[in-house]
């Protein structure tokens, strides 16, 4: 049952599922093979191409597969040059937007800012990279250049080196490689892991276990012995079953970030982590395939270039047409039967929670309050739901009864979704007329 509105478009890797990606690389591999049948096919359409930071790769094959398509492009590529240098909210610039174009594709400093715009547009909106949240079409290219390699996801390791805690594209892969069944080799550089609250909803959703391996190459990366593999509970695989801290002998794919310092990363010792010759002539990674998401630097040095594993310049290539199959997924939904992803509510604004304790959260530059979304039921988790962050709940509501409960007693689990109603203490229930248990 849908308690609260869902945004339209694509705004998180978080909402793939098989169904949807299965059929989504059908359809990119129909565009690969036969570009000629789609030339017009958005004829009349309008893209709006919004970018609010710098972008190359994304912001023009964006554009490039909106016009293979037959749509036309409307763009803002520098903000000085828009109304928002004016004090134009975002909210009375995505109005104003969604009544010139079909779809938007929006790139934005802040977290959550395409959930936030999609809820104003009225139109279908595609997150083309927002904060340090996600990434999700980026998934989209890595997942399909990966599946061109293998006939399944099933049994792979798949590592995520580099920047984890503000690389978008870091945190958008680990959603999609779950989706698909992967195993997650995390590997971040000293200082630049993410939250455990993204790890933790990841193993919930997807029924993960974590648990932690040891390689040589290892310390060289993170700064410690060991890593951690987030893989299917289910999993049978050599040494990564059993207990203890297991031998990693497996890496079928590595995936290199750059350091986000526009984000405020900063390296805290040693080296960035990346690959060279050396590396890649240790046994591990013998058959394992490289992938960027570009502009690279010293992690993923050009002496590399002609080794026959990289895969960077063939994500960049893949990068219109998976971006075609967006296009036409959300705008020809009635010619091409790609299941719907799983939607995002838009999430319910009216509480006493406070602000959202991400300081790059579009709801604070917005001067707005935090919508709230529920994941889970035992316990339930309340995020933000624009960013995702936790949101502080202690005890819960119920509507219909008008009664609170601890947010972990049985009670609270027995209240049905469209009844919540979050508090983050006892004293703001009381104040809101709702009575104690029972």
């Amino acid at each position: 049952m849908e308690t609260v509105p869902v945004l339209d478009g694509i705004h998180s890797a978080e909402t793939f599922h098989p169904a949807f990606l299965e059929a989504f690389f059908g359809l990119v591999a129909r565009l690969e093979a036969h570009p000629q049948e789609f030339h017009n096919a958005l004829q009349g359409k309008i893209i709006a191409s919004v970018f609010e930071e710098p972008s190359t790769r994304t912001r023009l094959s964006f554009e490039v597969a909106a016009q293979r398509l037959g749509a036309g492009v409307i763009t803002v590529a520098d903000p000085a040059t828009s109304s928002r240098v004016k004090g134009e909210s975002l909210k009375d610039s995505a109005r104003v937007l969604g009544g010139y174009a079909d779809l938007m594709v929006l790139r934005h400093p802040r977290d959550g800012a395409s959930r936030l715009v999609a809820q104003a547009s009225g139109i279908p909106v595609v997150n083309g990279g927002d904060g340090r949240l996600g990434h999700p079409t980026q998934t989209l290219i890595d997942l399909y250049t990966l599946r061109k390699e293998w006939e399944g996801f099933e049994g792979r390791v798949v590592g995520i080196l580099g920047d984890l805690r503000y690389g978008r594209t870091a945190r958008s892969l680990a959603w999609g490689l779950a989706a698909c069944g992967a195993s997650i080799l995390l590997l971040p550089g000293p200082g630049l892991s993410w939250e455990g609250g993204l790890e933790e909803r990841i193993l919930r959703r997807f029924e993960y276990r974590r648990r932690p391996v040891k390689h040589p190459l290892i310390p060289g990366w993170t700064g410690s012995s060991e890593a951690w593999i987030l893989e299917p509970r289910n999993l049978v695989q050599g040494d990564l079953f059993g207990s203890g801290v297991a031998d990693l002998n497996q890496v079928d794919a590595l995936y290199l970030t750059r350091l986000q310092e526009e984000r405020g990363a900063r390296q805290e010792r040693g080296a960035y982590p990346g690959v060279d010759q050396e590396r890649m002539g240790n046994s591990l990674l013998s058959s394992c395939v490289l992938l960027h998401p570009l502009p690279r630097q010293a992690e993923l040095p050009d002496t590399l270039d002609s080794d026959p594993r990289l895969r960077c310049f063939e994500q960049a290539r893949l990068g219109p047409v998976v971006r075609q199959a967006v296009f036409l997924a959300l705008l020809q939904g009635e010619v091409w039967s790609i299941p719907a992803v799983t939607p995002l509510p838009t999430g319910e604004d009216k509480h006493d929670l406070g602000s959202c304790r991400n300081s790059n959260c579009v709801t604070l530059e917005e001067e707005i309050p935090p919508p709230w979304r529920v994941e889970g039921r035992k316990p339930r988790l309340f995020l933000c739901a624009f960013c995702d962050t936790p949101l502080h709940v202690e005890y819960l509501g119920c509507r219909s009864t008008r009664r609170v409960h601890p947010l972990h007693s049985a009670s609270s689990g027995k209240i049905r979704a469209e009844n919540l109603r979050p508090f983050a203490s006892r004293e703001q229930a009381e104040l809101a007329e709702y009575a104690w248990g029972g």
